[in-house]
Order: structure tokens, then C-alpha cells, then sequence
């Protein structure tokens, strides 16, 4: 808890004055309790002695009971008393003199165990032994008795309410904040954002009530305090702001502004505010102090994070859309089986290829496939076991492909690959590398029998031989295929325009 200004002078000045009263106490300056109860208990011993001494001459031992009773009773500081013989002998006692008694050399008093000589004419008849309590208080209730204490409490209490009646008023004429004229505090204090004016020390002078709203403080706990020491934060960084706005302000002599910065308010939340700091000059140009104000703009950086994070959100799911976009497309255009280019994404990307190549001058490439006996495996293994041998022979040329030679299913078991860029002796030799690798990869990875392994037929066709059309290009390539497999298949036939009319050449 942080008190006021107010209260903590008058506890300033409560605390001064006991101080002073105790000093003067412990110098000696004020009347020592302990030296009066001393000469009082004194001053009583001694007037027993003279009494029990002429009590003794007579021999009148039940007054001398009789008195130290009444004595022990009456004096609450005489815990009991007692009348000893020379000899050592108790010869009578007020209270439980035995008890309370501590035995001490003989004619020597403490202040809390007197001892005085009772004498019969000229000779020594006893001793009057009185067991006072003790000088200094040992509890709480002996502390109230204490004349000291009771008067320093009195001070303290009385002190501090006098002294905080007359800061009061005292601070009315010496408020900082009075300088500043009615009227601006009542403008200051309708602003929306927090506004605060300190001195050239960076302590608070006045501090609007916007500000201290938002900080969760009373505006008097504010003043006399350094605004630095409300543990200012940079956005930016995280870091505590050392060099302030309003102090540089000060040190600069320029208008500092837009500076990003949050504070811990009263409650433990963080307030984010934009600083401006300006310096406050006198009529020579010299800084007296500085002003500074605080946008709040916490709720805006709520929002921002909620935008961002709504953002992100969109983000994601666009992301997301794009992806299923792109498998969409490749669904679309893809062969689920072989993942290979569907007929009409294939037709599609054919015709640009046939026309980049017409008009670059470049020459262009089909190589049609089909898979040898591909029905026996379907009725003697099932469509189970003929899928597979599909995929892997799909696998095997799209292995052998580069990035812009494109595939199809062009139907139940045969496919088609175009080739750009590539002349009728390399489209030859790409078709017999893929049939190679069928028979060797595909037929040892899928071997259905000991008698029948996995082979592909081959038909070649090239841009330079005519085709006018691509779908030109498609047929001379299908009807190369065809002589292959009547030639025994597993095997590569080039298209011949030149033997359109007869048989194409099987190599």
C-alpha cells in the first residue's frame, strides 16, 4: 500500500519528535523515573530502619509484624519484607519473604533487594530486608506503567494527528499542483488520453485523471513520485525503457513522439500506450520540466492480434483451398490407377506441344505402348493382379520420362508418351530403353508364373514424317504398334512414310 503524501510527512514528522523525546531521555534531559522510584525506596528503607529500631528497644515485635504487613500490602512495588537477626534467623516476615528473597553480602542493597541495620542502643539488633519489583518493565503491563512510554505514546498519537491538520493545510499553499489553475486541471482532466506534467527531476507534479484511471491509482498517490519508476516496457523489444520520452524531451529540448511503450497498472494488467514527451521551458530557453501524454491503444492492439490471428486463419484455409485445388486438378487430369495423364488433359497438353514444335521447326516424338497378353492376366489372375501390372508398368515409364515429356493412358493397357525436341533414330532408341526396362523391372517385380513375365509392344511415330495433324501423329504411332505385336511382340516399330501403303519396319 502506498501512502499519500500527506500521511507519510506527518509519519515523518511523528517519527522526529519521539526521536528527539527519546535522545533527550537518554542524555539525561528529562526527569529519570528509575533514579525516583531509587530515592523513593531509599528514603522508605531508611524510615523503617529508624522506626524498628525504636520498636526494638521496647521489644515490641507484634508492632514490627504488624507494620511490615501493612507495609507489604499497601506498596505495590514491595513484593515482602522481613526482619533478620544478626545471627541469620528470620525473625519476622511480610509475604513469602523466603521466596522472594535473594541472599546478598551482608549491608549491600540492589534495587530490587534493600537491606538496612536496625540497632538496639549502641549495638546491632538485625537487619530490615525489603524484596522490591523491578526498576525497568519486563511485560507489557509494567511498560504501561512506565511514565516514558506512556508519555512518548502520547506524543506519537497526538503528534501525528496535529502535524497531519496542519500539513494539510500546510500543502494547500505548497501543492505543486496549484501553480496549475482550476480550469486547466478540469480541461487536462476531460481529455481522453492520459496526461501527465513532471519537474526537472522527472517527479510527478500532476498527473490527469484519465491517467490515473487507467493506471488504477489516485492521482495525490501519483504526485512526488518518478514517472520512471512505473516500470515502462517497449513494445517493440520487450525490454524496459530506459531513456524515456519526456526525460529526452527534457535533455534535448525537442518534442519527442509516437513512442510504443506499456506499463503494468495497479490490478496487473498491462495498459499499451503511444508516449509523446515535450520539455517544458522557462523564459531563458531552460528546461523546468515536461510534459507527456499516453494514447491508449490497448484495445487496438487487442483487435491487430485478433486481425492477425484471423488472418492467419485465412491464411491457413486458402492454403488449404490451393491444396485440395491442386489435388482436384490432378484428379482431374490424372489416371487414378496409373497416375498417369487422363486422354483429355493429355489431348490438351498434345496440341500445344504438336503446335510449339510446327511452328518452332522442332521435331516431336509419340511412342505408343501396349502391355503384351494383358487380357490373359485379367482372366487367369483376375483384375486384382492385372491393376498391378498396370501401376508398375505406369511406374517404369514415368521413370524413364524427363519433366516435359508427357504420358497418357491412352486405354484399357496402353499408353502413350510424346517426346519433344528428339529425331526418329533417339525416339527409336528412348522406346527400346523403355521396353527393356518393362521386361526387367516390371517382369521381376511382378512375376505371375515361372512361364510368363511382363512385356510391352512399341510403335514410333516422328513429326518429320508428315504428320499434319497431331492426331496424324497418334495414328502412324498406334499403327506401328500394331505391326509390332503382329511381328511377335515385345519389340519397337518406327512408322515408315515412305511404306505408308505396306507394312512399316519392325526393329
Amino acid at each position: 500500500m502506498r501512502f499519500s503524501p500527506l500521511i507519510r510527512i506527518s509519519l515523518a514528522l511523528m517519527l522526529i519528535t519521539t526521536t528527539v523525546l527519546l535522545t533527550a531521555e537518554l542524555i539525561g534531559l528529562t526527569p529519570n523515573e528509575a533514579d525516583r522510584i531509587l530515592d523513593a525506596r531509599k528514603t522508605l528503607c531508611e524510615s523503617m530502619a529508624v522506626q524498628f529500631s525504636s520498636l526494638a528497644a521496647k521489644n515490641d515485635m507484634s508492632t514490627i509484624e504488624e507494620t511490615l504487613q501493612a507495609l507489604v500490602e499497601r506498596d505495590a512495588d514491595i513484593l515482602s519484607a522481613g526482619i533478620r537477626r544478626s545471627d541469620g534467623s528470620l525473625l519476622a516476615e511480610a509475604g513469602a519473604h523466603e521466596v522472594n528473597w535473594e541472599a546478598m553480602p551482608a549491608d549491600l542493597s540492589t534495587p530490587t533487594n534493600a537491606q538496612v541495620p536496625i540497632f538496639n542502643g549502641e549495638s546491632r539488633w538485625g537487619t530490615v530486608e525489603v524484596r522490591f519489583t523491578p526498576v525497568t518493565p519486563d511485560s507489557l503491563l509494567s511498560l504501561w506503567k512506565s511514565s516514558l512510554f506512556r508519555l512518548t505514546l502520547f506524543v506519537a498519537v497526538v503528534g501525528f494527528v496535529l502535524y497531519t491538520l496542519f500539513m494539510r493545510k500546510a500543502l494547500r499553499e505548497l501543492d505543486p499542483t496549484s501553480v496549475v489553475p482550476a480550469r486547466v486541471k478540469y480541461a487536462l482532466d476531460v481529455l481522453a488520453e492520459g496526461v501527465i506534467l513532471v519537474d526537472d527531476k522527472g517527479e510527478i507534479v500532476l498527473a490527469n485523471a484519465t491517467f490515473s484511471e487507467k493506471l488504477g491509482h489516485g492521482a495525490d498517490t501519483l504526485v512526488g513520485r518518478k514517472a520512471s519508476e512505473l516500470k515502462w516496457m517497449s513494445l517493440e523489444t520487450g525490454e524496459p525503457v530506459e531513456d524515456l520520452p519526456w526525460l529526452r524531451a527534457m535533455r534535448e529540448g525537442q518534442r519527442q513522439s509516437g513512442v510504443p511503450m506499456s506499463v503494468q497498472s495497479r490490478d496487473g494488467s498491462r495498459q499499451l500506450f503511444v508516449v509523446s514527451g515535450a520539455p517544458i521551458l522557462d523564459g531563458k530557453g531552460n528546461s523546468r520540466g515536461g510534459v507527456a501524454t499516453f494514447n491508449d491503444v490497448t484495445e487496438l492492439e487487442r483487435k491487430n492480434h485478433q486481425l492477425e490471428e484471423t488472418l492467419r486463419l485465412l491464411k491457413e484455409s486458402r492454403d488449404e483451398v490451393e491444396r485440395q485445388n491442386r489435388e482436384l486438378k490432378i484428379m482431374a487430369d490424372q489416371d487414378p490407377l496409373t497416375r498417369c495423364l487422363n486422354r483429355r488433359a493429355f489431348f490438351q497438353r498434345l496440341e500445344r506441344q504438336y503446335i510449339k514444335a510446327s511452328a518452332g521447326g522442332a521435331d516431336l516424338a509419340c511412342v505408343m505402348c501396349d502391355i503384351d497378353h494383358f487380357k490373359t492376366f485379367n482372366d487367369q489372375y483376375g483384375h486384382a493382379v492385372g491393376d498391378k501390372v498396370l501401376e508398375k508398368v505406369a511406374e517404369v515409364l514415368r521413370g524413364s520420362l524427363n519433366a516435359n515429356e508427357l504420358i497418357c493412358r491412352y486405354g484399357g493397357e496402353e499408353f502413350c508418351i510424346i517426346v519433344p525436341g528428339v529425331d526418329e533414330s533417339q525416339a527409336i532408341e528412348r522406346a527400346q530403353a523403355m521396353r527393356r526396362a518393362i521386361e526387367e523391372a516390371a517382369g521381376s517385380t511382378i512375376r505371375i508364373t515361372s512361364q510368363k513375365s511382363i512385356t510391352a509392344s512399341f510403335g514410333v511415330s516422328c513429326l518429320s514424317m508428315g504428320a499434319r495433324e497431331s492426331s496424324d501423329l497418334l495414328n502412324q504411332a498406334d499403327k506401328a504398334l500394331y505391326v509390332s505385336k503382329d511381328a511377335g511382340r515385345n519389340r519397337v516399330t518406327l512408322w515408315d512414310p515412305v511404306q505408308a501403303s505396306q507394312q512399316p519396319l519392325a526393329v
